[in-house]
């Protein structure tokens, strides 16, 4: 029963690491070459806060 604790939480780190990579690079995509692959504008982000 431990070892499937354990595999479960592992498992949810590895989500959350790939999901926060893909956050990065979505960022960082947004930032190069200026607002033409923005991903999302600031007017949808001040909509939001």
């Amino acid at each position: 029963m431990i070892k499937v604790i354990r595999r479960l939480i592992a498992s949810l780190a590895f989500l959350a690491v790939i999901a926060g990579a893909l956050k990065a690079l979505f960022n960082w995509i947004s930032r190069s070459d200026g607002d033409k692959y923005e991903v999302w504008t600031d007017e949808e982000e001040r909509e939001d806060a």
